[in-house]
């Protein structure tokens, strides 16, 4: 259940945390993977660990909200790994902050990246595979990082909160546009909660200064948010997006896949 054997893949972000975590289980269940990241020697490290346990992944220097780097990336993927099918699209970044603090460079940066790049990839991938992924073939999968965050908002966190509302609605409308212009493909949103990442433990220290607590608290805090008493790891979500992109899926699109432990639900 849930291989995606013989499937090419594209993982932005795939250095470090979810997205490294992603390009592994990928490979696992017999994807080829291209892992891409800013962050080069962590691209590097994740595709000596694929190699390293009998899979095959190639990595490449990717700023998401470059048109030339994504050409690039799409380049290597078919010249490189055969074509591509899966496309995750991992890559964002995170700020914490009050609105009193949050400056003009704050928001667009993060509005860059997490929108504007997740919604390049998406019209890439279309382009791409709309030719390919015929409809008598397994659809393209496209999934889409988004937040709990974009559910439930995040004190000192608006701007992060956002840039994911704008990326889960654009996934909604996105299901919908596909289906309007037939293409095979399927696109899908993951909704992490709080995640045990470098991303993650800073959400938790702003947490506990909010709480007037100290920074020695700030896992408890967090784990005290979930449902199931404990954080989420890489992997957890890494699942869910393997799910996602394999045929155990092919009557889903368009959804919210929320794997949060129930932290939205507090």
């Amino acid at each position: 259940m849930n291989r995606v054997d013989g499937k090419v893949a594209i993982v932005t972000g795939g250095g470090r945390g979810i997205g490294r975590a992603t390009s592994e289980l990928l490979a696992e269940c017999g994807a080829k993977v291209l892992v891409t990241d800013v962050l080069d020697a962590k691209v590097e490290e994740t595709v000596a660990y694929i190699k390293s346990q009998g899979g095959e992944a190639a990595g490449l220097h990717h700023d998401v909200v470059s048109e030339d780097d994504w050409a690039k990336a799409v380049e290597t993927a078919i010249n490189d790994l055969g074509g591509f099918e899966i496309l995750v699209n991992n890559a964002g970044v995170f700020l914490q902050k009050s609105i009193e603090e949050t400056t003009f460079e704050d928001y667009d940066r993060v509005m860059r990246i997490n929108v504007w790049g997740t919604m390049l990839g998406t019209k890439v991938a279309f382009a791409s595979m709309k030719e390919r992924m015929k409809a008598d073939d397994p659809a393209g999968a496209i999934i889409n990082l988004v937040s709990t965050a974009s559910i439930k908002g995040s004190p000192f966190g608006s701007v992060y909160s956002s840039s994911k509302g704008a990326v889960r609605l654009f996934t909604r409308s996105m299901a919908r546009e596909i289906g309007a212009l037939g293409y095979n493909i399927r696109i899908n949103g993951i909704y992490p909660g709080i995640i045990d990442t470098e991303m993650g433990a800073a959400a938790m220290r702003r947490m506990a200064d909010a709480a007037g607590e100290s920074h020695n608290r700030a896992r408890e805090i967090g784990e005290q948010m979930h449902l199931i008493k404990r954080l989420g790891t890489a992997e957890d979500i890494a699942k869910g997006i393997v799910f996602l992109a394999s045929e155990d899926a092919a009557y889903i699109t368009g959804t919210e896949f929320v794997v949060d432990g129930g932290f939205w639900l507090k």
